[in-house]
């Protein structure tokens, strides 16, 4: 982009450095978790810290720091998108500066050793194994934590580096809510026993991994995908990675038997992918290319995979195809279809939950962490916290760590913080389809033709263009009118969807 305020441009112009960094690191990051040999994890350890290092001397050059400094002082001659860069520069720096360089260098390399003692742990459902490389990173955490300050809690630093000003308090008063609210309507579905809750066979039969891979690019197409500025590759944990504006990326999954988890990540996947491929072009290269927070992010990915992915106008509509490419579906009904993606089942596995249970899944996670870094919970006593919390909030009990505490790579990356996002774009994703569905009157007609443009439309004005230029908390109160990560929209869509349609 091209500002009319000369200190603006010097500041992008002294950006693009940094920009390209991030381009490589976020290419080696999809290379780490696609193709890349596992023997090259050391190496790669060492490029990744190296990066980030240079990344780090580029932001806190004197050259780009004063820049930044001289555009804040002219703060009230800034349009919203240069205000939005010198917000974004400037808390990253202010950051920066406070983090050691060794600090970054051991995050670094210890998110590659230990995500590569995660996978093996995890194959072999051993949490002590994994320990040391957990109680490290920790550690690491709590220095980090500690060298940016904070006022009430060490833990609203880690939140605010994915969600933008999200505090314990925000999060508290979210799950305070929403936990038992979601509690009594599990409980009503499972008592009344609910169509809802009757296991479908077709999740227990084999497919053919190619057709469904087929499939997957079908429903792609259907929902418009560009595939010049797209791609779709296969990963253990589905992921999207942005290189930039016009290089998106997303991986799914395929494990053989219930082929819905593949359709649904596949389409989640996607709904982040769209956030960055419908951004305004001019906001390319710049700092505030891309979504405004996680919780945005997942609100998106949550809104296409369960809103519009699992409603009964959308199944309806991929029916024909799930028919033609999963040989053992071909005699499905519509309705066994639309009962099958929408199977509510108290579960161990959090990337497998249904709509109606997953936010007790990031509310387990969410107390272990708080725990964690308020110094109330020690690494060794976190697979016995998980497993008891989870025995009391979902009924389940795991029996062994991979169906618990090393189900995710989310720590071994050092991503402290990251999972309550997800809770908060289910609630905003709920918040979107309310206030949608009143912009747009053929809204559920528009879905069972399989005519997307003007929910993309939708999402784009609102959302999408502005990239990261506003804060969460201000996108949600000047183009949502919302204040905060209000759950009565996602208790009210999950109550008539599955308690009263």
């Amino acid at each position: 982009m091209k500002s009319e305020n000369p200190v603006i441009n010097q500041v992008l112009d002294a950006y693009k450095p940094i920009w390209s960094i991030n381009h490589a690191t976020s290419l080696l990051g999809w290379d780490f978790e696609t193709y890349m040999p596992k023997k090259g994890s050391e190496e790669r350890g060492v490029a990744y810290s190296q990066l980030h290092l240079l990344h780090k001397g580029l932001l806190l050059s004197k050259n780009f720091v004063d820049l930044v400094e001289s555009a804040k002082k002219q703060q009230e001659g800034l349009n919203d998108v240069e205000k939005g860069i010198i917000r974004i520069l400037d808390r990253d720096i202010t950051k920066q500066l406070k983090i050691p360089k060794e600090l970054i260098e051991a995050e670094s390399l210890e998110r590659i050793r230990g995500n590569m003692v995660w996978r093996q742990a995890r194959e072999k459902s051993d949490f002590k194994m994994y320990e040391p490389h957990l109680k490290k990173m920790i550690e690491i955490k709590k220095q980090i934590a500690d060298k940016i300050g904070y006022e009430k809690h060490p833990y609203d630093v880690l939140l605010d580096q994915f969600e933008e000003e999200l505090t314990v308090d925000d999060l508290d008063k979210v799950f305070g809510v929403l936990t038992p609210q979601i509690q009594k309507i599990l409980k009503k579905l499972m008592d009344s026993g609910s169509p809802f809750c009757k296991e479908s066979n077709l999740g227990k039969s084999r497919y053919d991994i190619q057709k469904v891979d087929e499939l997957n690019r079908k429903i792609l197409e259907l929902l418009q995908y560009d595939m010049e500025r797209f791609r779709i590759d296969v990963s253990t944990h589905p992921f999207t990675e942005a290189m930039g504006l016009n290089d998106v990326r997303i991986t799914t999954r395929y494990e053989w038997t219930d082929f819905k988890r593949s359709i649904s990540s596949t389409i989640h996947e996607a709904g982040h992918a769209l956030y960055h491929l419908q951004c305004d072009q001019s906001l390319s290269v710049t700092p505030v290319e891309g979504g405004s927070s996680l919780g945005l992010h997942e609100s998106q990915s949550r809104f296409w995979e369960n809103i519009v992915g699992r409603s009964r106008p959308f199944i309806q509509l991929i029916a024909p195809l799930i028919r033609k490419q999963v040989n053992f579906a071909n005699q499905a009904t519509d309705e066994e279809l639309y009962l099958y993606f929408n199977n509510v089942k108290p579960d161990y596995i959090r990337v497998d939950a249904d709509e109606v249970t997953y936010n007790l899944h990031i509310a387990i996670r969410y107390e272990i962490e708080k725990k964690i870094f308020g110094d109330e919970l020690d690494v060794s006593e976190i697979p016995q916290f998980w497993n008891d919390r989870m025995e009391q909030l979902l009924g389940v009990r795991p029996t062994e760590d991979s169906q618990g505490v090393l189900q995710d790579t989310h720590w071994s990356s050092g991503l402290f913080g990251y999972f309550p996002t997800y809770t908060l774009g289910n609630l905003v994703s709920a918040i979107i389809a309310s206030k949608m569905r009143k912009d747009l009157k053929d809204y559920e007609e528009n879905i069972s033709k399989g005519d997307f443009k003007s929910i993309r439309e939708w999402l784009r004005l609102k959302i999408h263009q502005h990239g990261s230029v506003y804060a969460p908390k201000v996108l949600l109160k000047n183009i949502l009118n919302e204040e905060g990560y209000n759950p009565d929209y996602f208790v009210t869509y999950i109550e008539t969807k599955y308690l009263v349609s």
